[in-house]
C-alpha cells in the first residue's frame, strides 16, 4: 500500500456520511448497513493487510476493520508507540467513532492483549462496551510470563520470528525486507514484555478463544485462563496449526467467528483435535464452564449491593460465614468425634519398601529418572537450577516432575442465610496424623480420567461441566516449588443452590468458614489442600467500617491499601524481568555431581539437609485404589513460614517477600517475609540466615499472633510440616524494605489469588490462617 500523499484528517465524513477510517482504521471490504463492525488489532511487527482475507471471508452482515499501527507500512515514517497502555490510549478514540454499530473485538497474538484492554476501556467509558471479544494466539492478561526476545540481537530475533513462522517465507528470505521489518517487531516484543496486567473490573461480554494446536507459545491452560476475565459466556476453539494457524485455515476461522457472533459462546469448545506441548493427555483436561452472566440491576438484592455471584457479593457472604463460629448443620462440639470415628472407620496401612518393590514404577536404565510405566502420574528426574544470586554453576537436585493440572474443589451451600462448605475427612499416605479435613473433590488428572483404574471420584460432576452450580473461585496455583517442577492445581468453589439437597456420605460436612477458622488454630487438622482453595475466596470491599485492623485488612476497600494494587504490580513484574531462574532437566543420574546419592531405599543428600526420595507401600479401604506403591518426598526438618504484620493508618499489612525458587514456572512468586529451614541455618556449617528470621524467633509472645504446624500435601510428601507464624511488629517497625520485599493488605492478597502464580502455597496457608486473627 503505497503512502496517501495527503492523509485523510480523523473524525472527517466520508460521502456516505460515516467517519472516514483516517490514519487508524482500514475496511478491506466496506458494507454499507452492517449489523456489526469488528475491529481487528495485528500481530507484533503486523499490519492491518494481515486481515484484509478475514474481511472478505466473512458474512455480509459484518463489517472488518483493521487497525494500522504506527510505523509499518503506510505509516512507516511515525514514530513507534512504545507501550501497550499508549497503544491503547490512541485506539480508543477512533474506535469510539465507529460506535453508531455494536462493536466485538478480535486480536491476534499481541493484538489479543490490545483488543483486551480496548475492551476495559470501551467498557469503562459508561458507553456500551463491546458484545463479543475474541482471541487468537495469546495466553490470557492473567499469566505472567517473562519475554526476552526483544532482547535479542538481530539474528537471534530472526530466528523467533522464524520459530513462530509469522512472517512470509519470502520476506525471511528476503533479507532487505526483514532488516525494514526488525525495528517494528522489536518496539512491539518491547511492549508487550512490559505489559503488566492490572486486576479489575471483568468483562460482562463473551469471550472466544481461537489457538492453534501446535503453538509452541500458548500452551492449552494458559488459553483456558482467558475465563477469567469475563462474567459472560466463554467459548475455546482449536485448528490444526502453530501459532500462525489461520494463514491456512482462514475458511475455517471465518466460519467460527461468524457462528460466535451471530449467538452467545459455548462453554468450552473444541473444533480440532488438540495437540499439547508437554503431556499427551493435556488437550482432554475436563473444565468446568465459566458462571453465567450475572442477573440484572432489577434482581440486585438492595439498590447498592453487587451482584450476586461477583467477587463483592461473595465477599460480603464469606465475611458472614467466617462470623458464624458454629452451626447446627454441623455443630463444632461433634467435630474432632466426626473425625476419630472415620479414622476409626477406615484402615490405612503406609509402610516403607525398597524401590525395588515398587510395582510400575522403575528407574530409567538410560538416566535414572524414577518413572511410571503408564507414563502417567509423575516422575522423579533431576534438574539443574541457575539464579542471579547465587554460584555461577548453579546447582542439581532430584524433583518431581508432574505437568498435568489436578483438580482441587470445594462444593458451597448456603444454610440459613450463612455459607457452608462441603469438607472431606480424607486420609493421605503422606499425613502425619493419616485424616485432615479436605477439600470435596482432591485429585489427579491421572485420578479423574480413570489411570489409577479406581472407583469414580464422588462430585467430581458438580465441578466438571454445565448443571447444578455456579463457581465462585476458579485459578491455578502453583505447589511447592523445593519439590516440584512448576506444578499447579485448579483451585475451585462451586455454589449449589440452597434448596438443593446433595446426598453426602459419612465422610464429609459442612462447615461454615467460621468452623474452619478454629480448625486452623490446631496442629495438623486442616490439610494443605483445603487451606490453598479456601485463601482464594474474594473478601475486598465486603464491608469498609468493620471494628479491627485485621476486618478492614481483609474485607475492607484495597483502596486502603500503603500501595496501589497497580504499584505493586509493576514492582512485582520489574522483580520477574530482573531476576534470573535457568531450569533445565537433567538425568536423575547427574545429580551425583552436588551431593546426592542412591541406595536400594534412598536418594538423599550427603550433607544430610534438604530431603530423601523414598518408596512406600499403601493399603486404604476408604480411597478410590486400595492398594498401590508410590514414591515420596521426605524432608529432612520441618519449614518456618512467618508472616510479619504491621497496622498501617488502622488497616493491617503483611510484609511479602517475592521469592524465586528452583521450581517456579514464573521466575517469582509471592512468599511469606520468611521461608526457611531453621535447621539449616544453625551451627558452625550453616547456611546464612534470610531477612527477618531474627526478629521472627526473637518476637516476644504477646506479639505472636497465630503459631500452628501444618501438614503439607500428603499426596507426594511424607510427613512433610511446617510451623506457620504471624508475628505484629510495633509501631516503630520500620516500613522500609529491601528490594524484594512489599507491604500489601490481606484483601490485596486475596484479590491476586483470583489469577495464579502471584502467591506460593506457603503465602496461601498464610493468608488462610489469617482469618483467625480477627
Amino acid at each position: 500500500m503505497s503512502t496517501p500523499s495527503a492523509p485523510p484528517v480523523p473524525g472527517a465524513p466520508s460521502p456516505s456520511g460515516r467517519p472516514d477510517e483516517g490514519l487508524w482504521v482500514r475496511r478491506y471490504r466496506p458494507v454499507r448497513d452492517p449489523e456489526l463492525r469488528l475491529v481487528c488489532f495485528p500481530h507484533a511487527g503486523g499490519a492491518a493487510t494481515s486481515f484484509a482475507s478475514l474481511a472478505r471471508g466473512l458474512d455480509e452482515t459484518v463489517e472488518a476493520m483493521a487497525v494500522q499501527y504506527p510505523g509499518r507500512q503506510d505509516r512507516r515514517h511515525e514514530p513507534f508507540i512504545p507501550s501497550l497502555a499508549g497503544l491503547v490510549d490512541q485506539v480508543v478514540p477512533e474506535i469510539r467513532r465507529w460506535a453508531d454499530r455494536p462493536l466485538a473485538l478480535f486480536g491476534h497474538s499481541m493484538g489479543a492483549t490490545v483488543a483486551y484492554e480496548v475492551a476495559r476501556r470501551l467498557r469503562g467509558t459508561g458507553q456500551a462496551g463491546p458484545v463479543h471479544l475474541l482471541v487468537s494466539g495469546r495466553r490470557a492478561p492473567t499469566v505472567r510470563r517473562r519475554d526476552v526476545a526483544h532482547l535479542l540481537d538481530d539474528d537471534a530475533l530472526i530466528a523467533e520470528i522464524a520459530r513462530l513462522r509469522g512472517t512470509d517465507d519470502a520476506v525471511l528470505q528476503d533479507e532487505e525486507l526483514l532488516r525494514l521489518a526488525l525495528p517494528a517487531i522489536r518496539n512491539d516484543y518491547r511492549a508487550a514484555a512490559a505489559y503488566a496486567y492490572v486486576p479489575g473490573g471483568a468483562l460482562d461480554c463473551p469471550v472466544t478463544v481461537l489457538i492453534g494446536d501446535r503453538d509452541p507459545d500458548v500452551p492449552l491452560e494458559e488459553a483456558r485462563a482467558w475465563r477469567e476475565v469475563t462474567t459472560g459466556p466463554f467459548a475455546l476453539h482449536t485448528f490444526p496449526g502453530g501459532h500462525f494457524y489461520l494463514h491456512d485455515r482462514m475458511d475455517e476461522v471465518c466460519r467460527t467467528i461468524g457462528d460466535a457472533l451471530a449467538g452467545p459462546a459455548a462453554a468450552d469448545t473444541a473444533t480440532g483435535p488438540v495437540r499439547p506441548r508437554t503431556v499427551a493427555d493435556t488437550a482432554s483436561e475436563p473444565v468446568p464452564p465459566r458462571p453465567a452472566p450475572a442477573p440484572p440491576a432489577a434482581a440486585l438484592r438492595r439498590a447498592d449491593a453487587a451482584r450476586p455471584g461477583d467477587p463483592v457479593d461473595t465477599a460480603r457472604r464469606v465475611l458472614v460465614s467466617a462470623r458464624t463460629p458454629d452451626s447446627p448443620v454441623t455443630p463444632f462440639d461433634g467435630i474432632s468425634g466426626w473425625l476419630a470415628e472415620r479414622l476409626r472407620a477406615g484402615r490405612f496401612d503406609v509402610s516403607r519398601i525398597p524401590f525395588a518393590e515398587l510395582r510400575g514404577w522403575s528407574f530409567h536404565p538410560g538416566t535414572g529418572n524414577l518413572h511410571h510405566a503408564s507414563g502417567r502420574f509423575f516422575s522423579v528426574e533431576g534438574l539443574h537450577v541457575r539464579t542471579d544470586r547465587l554460584p555461577e554453576r548453579g546447582w542439581t537436585q532430584p524433583i518431581i516432575v508432574q505437568p498435568e493440572v489436578g483438580l482441587l474443589g470445594i462444593v458451597a451451600r448456603e444454610f440459613d442465610g450463612v455459607l457452608h462448605f462441603l469438607m472431606q475427612a480424607k486420609m493421605e499416605p503422606g499425613n502425619v496424623n493419616v485424616l485432615q479435613v479436605s477439600p470435596t473433590v482432591q485429585a489427579t488428572r491421572s485420578n479423574f480420567t480413570g489411570v489409577h483404574r479406581g472407583r469414580d471420584i464422588r462430585y467430581l460432576d458438580l465441578f466438571m461441566g454445565p448443571g447444578r452450580t455456579r463457581v465462585l473461585v476458579d485459578s491455578i496455583q502453583s505447589e511447592q516449588a523445593d519439590w516440584f517442577l512448576a506444578k499447579r492445581n485448579r483451585n475451585m468453589i462451586v455454589e449449589l443452590a440452597a434448596d438443593d439437597d446433595l446426598d453426602i456420605g459419612e465422610d464429609f460436612r459442612w462447615l461454615t468458614l467460621g468452623q474452619i477458622r478454629r480448625l486452623l488454630t490446631l496442629d495438623d487438622v486442616v490439610n494443605m489442600d483445603a487451606r490453598s482453595i479456601l485463601a482464594c475466596l474474594p473478601t475486598a470491599d465486603a464491608d469498609a467500617s468493620l471494628p479491627s485492623p485485621v476486618l478492614r485488612s481483609f474485607f475492607g476497600s484495597t483502596g486502603a491499601a500503603r500501595h496501589g494494587t497497580a504499584e505493586v504490580l509493576t514492582w512485582f513484574t520489574g522483580v520477574r524481568a530482573l531476576r534470573e531462574l535457568v531450569q533445565n532437566r537433567v538425568p536423575l543420574d547427574a545429580v551425583t555431581a552436588d551431593g546426592w546419592y542412591r541406595t536400594p531405599h534412598e536418594i538423599a543428600h550427603e550433607s544430610g539437609r534438604h530431603f530423601r526420595v523414598m518408596a512406600a507401600e499403601v493399603s486404604a479401604s476408604s480411597r478410590e485404589v486400595t492398594s498401590w506403591t508410590q514414591p515420596l518426598i521426605e524432608p529432612r526438618a520441618p519449614g518456618l513460614m512467618a508472616l510479619l504484620v504491621k497496622s498501617v493508618d488502622g488497616v493491617l499489612h503483611a510484609l511479602v517477600q517475592a521469592r524465586v525458587d528452583v521450581g517456579h514456572l514464573n521466575v517469582a512468586e509471592l512468599a511469606p517475609t520468611v521461608q526457611c529451614r531453621p535447621k539449616e541455618h544453625t551451627g558452625p556449617e550453616g547456611l546464612p540466615g534470610p531477612p527477618y528470621l531474627e526478629d521472627v524467633l526473637s518476637a516476644p509472645p504477646e506479639d505472636v499472633r497465630y503459631d500452628a504446624v501444618q501438614s503439607e500435601e500428603g499426596g507426594r510428601f511424607f510427613h512433610a510440616r511446617n510451623r506457620y507464624v504471624i508475628v505484629e511488629v510495633p509501631h516503630d517497625f520500620p516500613e522500609d524494605a529491601p528490594d524484594d520485599f512489599a507491604w500489601l493488605t490481606l484483601a490485596q492478597l486475596t484479590g491476586l489469588l483470583a489469577h495464579g502464580n502471584y502467591l506460593n502455597i506457603e503465602l496461601r496457608t498464610l493468608v488462610a490462617c489469617a482469618h483467625t486473627l480477627y
